[in-house]
C-alpha cells in the first residue's frame, strides 16, 4: 500500500491508484437488494418481540407475584346461616374460614334499613313519636329521628358516628332514652348511610378477620364528612381493611380528595366491583390507585334470570380469579340453597378453594399490584410492528410483495419506527391512536399471510399465528400497564381491530384481482342470488358481533353452557368467533382454491378468516387477563379452529359437492 496519496487519488510511489467511492456510490450500494421483503418483515417483527421482552418479563413478574386471593361474605348471611342451622355465628364462620373466607362485608344501615328493624332502635319521622317524647324537640314534623335506649351498648358509638358524619344532629335526653333528630326527612334519608353495623364490626374484631366497610352517600354530607366517618370506623375497628362503596352514587362524589387521603393514611384498600356501574366509581379508583382490589360477585337478579346452577357459580368464581385477575370473591348463600343452605354453601366454597389452590393460588388478604408504566423499549416494539405491517401491506397493494428490499429501505423503516415509537411514548394522542391501528394492521397481515400460502397451507397457518403472537405481545407489553390491569385506562381501538382488517383485505383483493372481478365489474353487472345471500349473512354476522361486543347480557344461556364445557375440557376456553368462524373459513378457503371451486365466492371466506386473527389480537388487549392464559387461549383457538375447518371440508366434499353439481351452481350463479 502506498504511504501517501496525491489529491487526484494517484500514489506518489507510482503504484496502481486505489478505487475511490463517492457518496453517490455509497447510496447506490445501499439501494441494492439485500434481503427479501418477507425476510425483512420477519426481522422487524422479531425485533419488536425482543424489544418488548423486558416489559413482558416485568408484567409476568407482577402477575405471578400477586396470587393471594380472599373469599368474603356478608355478615348478615353468616347470622342467617347460624340461625337456620341452630349454631352460633362464631362456629359457622370458623367453618367458612376453613374454606377460604377471609373477610366480612359490613354494611352501613340506611334510613330504610333502620325502619325495617336493622338495629335495636326506633327510626321514623319526628311526628310519629309520642307527644311527651317529641316535646321540646326542634325541627320540622317530618324530620327523621332516632330513639334509642340509654342502656344500648351502641349508643356512645352511634352518637359519635352521627356527629362525625352529620354535625347538625340534635340530641335530647328523654328519661331512659335518647332522641336524635337528624338534618333531613325520612324520605331524603331513605337511601342514605346513617349507622354502620356495629355488631358486624365487633364480630370481625373478635374473629380477627378483615372487614369491608360499605359506606353510602348522605344528602348534605360533604366529602370531608364521608372521609371523617370512614376514618372513625378504622380508628375504632382496626380490622377494617377495605371499603366497597354502596348505592348508585359513590359516597363523597365528586370530590374524592379527602376520602382518598384518609384511605392512604390508614392503609385502606378500595374494592373494585366488576360489572357494577356507579356514578363516581372510576373517579374514586383513579384517586386511590394503585390500592385497588378487584372484586367479583353474582347478584341475585342475574342468578335467577340466567338460571345459573351451583356448578356454574363455582366455575364462574374460579374463572374470575384465574382469567381476569380478580382477588376478592363475594360469595352469598343464594336462592339455590333452598334447603340445607349451610352444607351446600360450605361445599361450594370448598370447591372454589380447592380449585384455586390447585392452580397455584394462596388464600389470605391480597395486596394491590404496584404502579408501573411501560418503558421506551415496548413503545419501540409497537412502532416496529406498525411499520412492518404497514410497509408490507403497501408493497403488496402496489404489487411488489415479492420484490427484495434494499439496505436503504431497511434503514428508513428502522428510523421511522424509532421516531414513531418515541412519539408514542411521549405523546398521549399518538399512543392512543397507534394501539388500535397497529392491532388492526397486524391482524390484516396475519390473515393475508395465512390465506396466500394455500400451496403450503400449514406454513401459512404457522406464519399467521406467529404474526399474531408477535404483534399481540408487543401491544400487551406497551399498553399492559398497572392502570390498564386495574381497568382504569381501557384500550382504544377494539372495534377498529374488528372492522378494519376485512376492509383492508377486500380492498387488496379487488386491487390485486385475487377476486376474479374488479369493483367496477361487480358494480356494472346484475347481482346474483348467491351474492345477495352471502351479503345478508355478513351483515347479520356484523350486527351480532357489534351487539355482543362488551355486552355479556346478549349471550344466550346455551352458549354459556357450551363455553363452560370447553373451559372444563381445555383448561382455557378459546374465543367462539375464532374456532367456529374465522379459522374454519381459512381452511375452507384453502380447500376451495386447491379444488378450483367457487371462484366468485372465495372472497367471503377470505374476509371471514380475518375474524380469527382480529379476535386473537383483541385477546391480548384484555390486560387484566394473565398473559400466559391469553397465549394459551389464542393457541387453543388456532388448533381447534383448524380441526373444525377440516370437518367442514369433509362436509363440503361429501355433501356440498353433490348439491353444487345437481343444481346449486344454477341457484347461486
Amino acid at each position: 500500500m502506498p504511504d501517501t496519496w496525491d489529491d487526484d487519488g494517484s500514489s506518489k510511489g507510482g503504484e496502481t491508484p486505489a478505487e475511490t467511492f463517492t457518496l453517490e456510490d455509497r447510496i447506490e450500494e445501499l439501494k441494492r437488494p439485500v434481503i427479501s421483503g418477507g425476510g425483512l418483515f420477519a426481522l422487524l417483527m422479531l425485533a419488536a418481540l425482543l424489544l418488548a421482552s423486558p416489559d413482558l418479563y416485568r408484567r409476568l413478574s407482577v402477575e405471578w407475584g400477586h396470587r393471594t386471593v380472599a373469599i368474603v361474605t356478608e355478615y348478615k348471611d353468616v347470622v342467617s346461616l347460624a340461625r337456620q342451622s341452630g349454631r352460633t355465628p362464631k362456629d359457622v364462620y370458623a367453618e367458612l374460614a376453613q374454606r377460604g373466607v377471609r373477610g366480612l362485608t359490613v354494611q352501613e344501615f340506611t334510613g330504610r334499613d333502620l325502619s325495617n328493624g336493622a338495629m335495636p332502635l326506633a327510626y321514623g319521622p319526628l311526628a310519629s313519636l309520642p307527644r311527651q317524647i317529641r316535646a321540646g324537640a326542634e325541627g320540622p314534623h317530618n324530620s327523621a329521628s332516632i330513639l334509642i335506649d340509654k342502656s344500648s351498648p351502641f349508643l356512645p358509638a352511634a352518637l359519635e358516628y352521627l356527629g362525625t358524619k352529620m354535625p347538625q344532629i340534635k340530641r335530647y335526653d328523654k328519661g331512659n332514652q335518647v332522641l336524635i333528630v337528624l338534618p333531613g326527612t325520612v324520605e331524603e334519608l331513605g337511601d342514605a348511610g346513617l349507622l354502620p353495623d356495629f355488631e358486624a364490626l365487633r364480630f370481625a374484631e373478635d374473629e380477627r378477620t378483615a372487614s369491608i366497610f360499605r359506606p353510602s352517600p348522605v344528602p348534605g354530607a360533604g366529602s370531608d364528612r364521608i372521609a371523617a366517618s370512614v376514618a372513625w370506623v378504622k380508628n375504632r375497628f382496626p380490622s377494617m381493611e377495605c371499603i366497597l362503596p354502596s348505592g348508585q352514587i359513590v359516597a363523597g362524589y365528586p370530590d374524592f380528595a379527602p376520602l382518598s387521603s384518609v384511605l392512604r393514611e390508614n392503609g385502606i384498600s378500595t374494592a373494585q366491583a366488576e360489572f357494577v356501574r356507579q356514578v363516581g366509581a372510576q373517579a374514586l379508583y383513579a384517586a386511590v390507585k394503585p390500592d385497588i382490589l378487584p372484586l367479583h360477585s353474582i347478584v341475585r337478579d342475574e342468578l335467577v334470570s340466567r338460571l345459573l346452577t351451583r356448578a356454574q357459580v363455582v366455575e364462574r368464581m374460579v374463572r374470575a380469579v384465574h382469567e381476569r385477575s380478580i382477588r376478592l370473591l363475594l360469595m352469598r348463600p343464594y336462592e339455590l340453597y333452598a334447603s340445607g343452605r349451610l352444607p351446600y354453601f360450605l361445599e361450594d366454597l370448598g370447591r372454589i378453594h380447592d380449585s384455586l389452590v390447585s392452580r397455584g393460588y394462596a388464600f389470605g388478604w391480597p395486596q394491590h399490584i404496584p404502579l408501573f408504566t411501560a418503558s421506551p423499549f415496548s413503545a419501540l416494539a409497537v412502532a416496529f410492528v406498525f411499520v412492518a405491517c404497514l410497509w408490507f401491506h403497501a408493497r403488496r397493494y402496489a404489487g411488489h410483495a415479492d420484490r427484495s428490499a434494499s439496505g436503504l429501505e431497511a434503514a428508513v423503516l428502522v428510523v421511522f419506527a424509532v421516531v414513531l415509537g418515541l412519539a408514542a411514548y411521549k405523546v398521549t394522542a399518538v399512543r392512543r391512536m397507534s394501539g388500535g391501528v397497529t392491532a388492526a394492521l397486524a391482524a390484516t397481515e396475519a390473515t393475508i399471510w395465512a390465506l396466500d400460502r394455500y400451496r403450503k397451507p400449514f406454513a401459512g397457518l404457522i406464519a399467521g399465528l406467529l404474526i399474531v403472537l408477535a404483534g399481540g405481545l408487543s401491544i400487551a407489553a406497551f399498553y399492559g400497564t398497572a392502570q390498564a390491569m386495574l381497568r382504569l385506562t381501557p384500550f382504544s381501538g377494539v372495534k377498529l381491530t374488528l372492522l378494519l382488517p376485512p376492509l383492508l383485505i377486500l380492498a387488496n383483493d379487488l386491487k390485486q384481482r385475487v377476486h376474479p372481478e374488479s369493483l367496477a365489474q361487480i358494480m356494472r353487472r346484475p347481482s346474483q342470488w348467491g351474492e345477495i345471500f352471502l351479503v345478508a349473512c355478513l351483515l347479520a354476522a356484523a350486527f351480532i358481533l357489534t351487539l355482543r361486543s362488551d355486552n355479556v347480557s346478549s349471550v344466550p344461556g346455551w352458549e354459556i353452557s357450551f363455553r363452560d364445557m370447553l373451559e372444563r375440557a381445555l383448561g382455557v376456553r378459546p374465543r367462539t368467533k375464532e374456532f367456529l368462524v374465522g379459522y374454519p373459513c381459512l381452511v375452507v378457503y384453502h380447500a376451495l382454491v386447491r379444488r378450483g371451486w367457487a371462484a366468485r365466492y372465495r372472497e367471503v371466506f377470505r374476509v371471514g378468516a380475518s375474524l380469527a386473527f382480529a379476535s386473537a389480537i383483541n385477546a391480548f388487549c384484555h390486560f387484566h387477563t394473565l398473559l400466559p392464559l391469553t397465549v394459551t387461549r389464542v393457541v387453543n383457538g388456532w388448533w381447534l379452529g383448524l380441526v373444525v375447518g377440516f370437518v367442514a371440508i369433509v362436509l363440503i366434499d361429501y355433501i356440498g359437492g353433490p348439491i353444487w353439481r345437481k343444481g346449486g351452481r344454477e341457484i347461486f350463479e
